[in-house]
């Protein structure tokens, strides 16, 4: 997953690594093409600005986002939610602060500036805490001095000051209103869900269900889960499913979720997830010859060569017919270029005899035979494998310079092989040949 980023007058291509929930902040962690780290910051979704990070400070609000925070990798849908076809502008911290002022209240705008405690003194941070807190005080508005002190301690967990205060008999008997800030550390995964699901933030329980589902399938986080998954498009679906799979590959013994991953990857994730060892499930006869047929040769020989006996279990259910149907796929692709006793080895480990081995055993017995190199041309075509029936013709009319018929077949499969200027040329030998016979 990509995004861009604007510096000046100048754009920058990313690529998207994780995304970190933490508290009210998303931090989408992207790196550059020479390896540079970036962070997207995001205060209650509403992308505020972009940071460059050459090391990391271990005290600093991001570094705790990512020790505490629920995280993410790429790609996910919630990721493409905050990031998707957007270019995000990189400015000074200096012209960030002056145009926060004028959208967010106090308080708001001091939490933000924690976010960038890497490049802004914490130190400067706290003063701006307690300024905010005397004027709150000042202005009578107690709760909302309460509710900075608070802020302040989570912060800040041994700043004196904030202690002091709270413990005072001013501020005994209130409540903190946002409880979001306060459950991350200890991190409390009910009250976190408690919070999404009744203000409907489909992007939090996203990311809150996929790190649960990642430690534990339970069926709550997959409900959960997919009520966040279901409004995106297949592309994303597959891609936030594949991406949790090779996280946890255990994922797959859980039904619902082989059935909706199986369900949106594209053909090849497919047959490399159903021929893993560990595939139990049953599996689905028509979807499987439909992405057999859909993939590249390259894959059909993988299978031949890296998963012939998970190959064989997978179909043993299969109806003859069928069964025929898949394995001949297999073998037409091993024939251009596997041996053919290599061929015949495989198709024996198979509880019944397919009818198409007959003509590979044949194949066996006339390859090295000169003078049938026509009858072996038929049988390569049989299985569309025209680059070795074409050889056998060549052969077999340097033997039989004389034979129309045998010119015919080979300009036919050289023009279906899309060999047509090689296939123009021997039309052209063949009207020679007959002109001066």
């Amino acid at each position: 997953m990509k995004c861009r980023i604007q510096i000046q007058q100048k754009q920058a291509t990313l690529d998207v690594k994780r995304l970190i929930l933490f508290r009210n902040c998303q931090l989408v962690e992207a790196h550059g093409r020479s390896g540079q780290t970036y962070y997207l910051v995001f205060h209650k979704k509403r992308y505020i600005n972009t940071v460059k990070v050459n090391q990391l400070n271990p005290d600093s609000f991001i570094a705790k986002a990512i020790m505490y925070g629920l995280i993410v990798t790429s790609p996910h849908h919630a990721i493409d939610t905050l990031v998707n076809q957007q270019t995000f502008s990189c400015i000074p911290l200096k012209k960030m602060l002056q145009s926060m002022s004028k959208k967010l209240d106090q308080l708001d705008q001091i939490i933000i500036i924690t976010y960038f405690d890497q490049f802004i003194s914490q130190e400067k941070i706290i003063n701006l805490f307690i300024e905010c807190f005397r004027q709150h005080r000042r202005d009578g508005q107690l709760q909302h001095a309460f509710q900075v002190l608070s802020t302040l301690k989570n912060y800040q967990p041994d700043n004196q000051f904030a202690h002091d205060m709270l413990v005072s008999l001013t501020f005994q008997g209130y409540q903190v209103h946002e409880r979001e800030m306060f459950a991350f550390n200890p991190l409390d995964l009910d009250t976190l869900e408690s919070i999404y699901q009744s203000d409907s933030r489909i992007l939090e329980r996203s990311i809150l269900a996929t790190v649960q589902l990642l430690k534990k399938f339970s069926n709550h986080y997959w409900q959960l889960f997919l009520s966040t998954l279901d409004p995106f498009p297949p592309s994303i679906r597959a891609a936030t499913l594949y991406e949790m799979y090779l996280q946890q590959p255990k994922l797959i013994n859980h039904q619902p979720f082989s059935d909706q991953l199986l369900m949106y990857v594209d053909s090849k994730r497919y047959l490399k997830i159903l021929l893993e060892k560990d595939f139990s499930h049953q599996v689905n006869i028509k979807a499987f010859m439909s992405h057999l047929t859909q993939v590249e040769q390259n894959t059909h020989l993988t299978i031949f060569t890296k998963h012939q006996d998970q190959f064989i279990k997978r179909i043993d259910s299969f109806p003859c017919e069928e069964k025929e149907v898949v394995t001949r796929m297999i073998v037409e692709s091993a024939l251009k270029y596997k041996p053919i006793e290599d061929i015949l080895s495989w198709l024996d480990k198979f509880d019944t005899p397919f009818y198409f081995t007959k003509h590979l055993e044949l194949i066996k017995e006339l390859k090295e035979n000169p003078d049938s190199q026509a009858q072996l041309a038929d049988i390569y075509q049989y299985f569309n494998h025209f680059a070795g029936a074409i050889d056998c013709l060549k052969w077999e009319i340097e033997l039989h310079p004389n034979n129309e018929t045998l010119y015919k077949k080979l300009i036919s499969l050289l023009k279906q092989n899309g060999q047509v200027e090689e296939a123009e040329a021997y039309q052209e030998q063949i009207i020679h040949q007959i002109k001066y016979s």
